[in-house]
């Protein structure tokens, strides 16, 4: 069990560093952008709480779910089958953001 938590810490710490060459380029001038317009600080520290959140609940559910014992095969079976579903849902989901993009602009 200790090599596990050993394993994950370094899993996680690199996959930080490297994904933060990506995400790096967006998040941080964000974050400056808001803590300049006083306006919108209080919003966006609620947005930018949001999105952390949901971000480490999906990693830690792959977590609990891999801790179960499911294998990638499984998931991967499973997400195949649910594939037009999944991209329905998705576009779903954008198109909805699209709307509500257009009616606060």
């Amino acid at each position: 069990m200790r090599r596990l938590g050993v394993g994950s810490v370094s899993v996680g710490s690199l996959v930080s560093i490297l994904e933060s060459l990506c995400s790096g380029q967006v998040y941080p001038p964000a974050i400056v952008f808001v803590t300049r317009a006083p306006g919108l600080r209080a919003g966006a520290i609620g947005y930018l709480l949001l999105y952390n959140l949901m971000f480490i609940l999906l990693l830690a559910g792959f977590l609990i779910i891999g801790c179960f014992g499911v294998k990638s095969e499984y998931m991967g079976n499973f997400l195949r089958r649910r594939l037009a579903t999944f991209k329905l849902a998705v576009a779903v989901l954008f198109a909805s953001l699209g709307v509500m993009e257009i009616a606060t602009a």
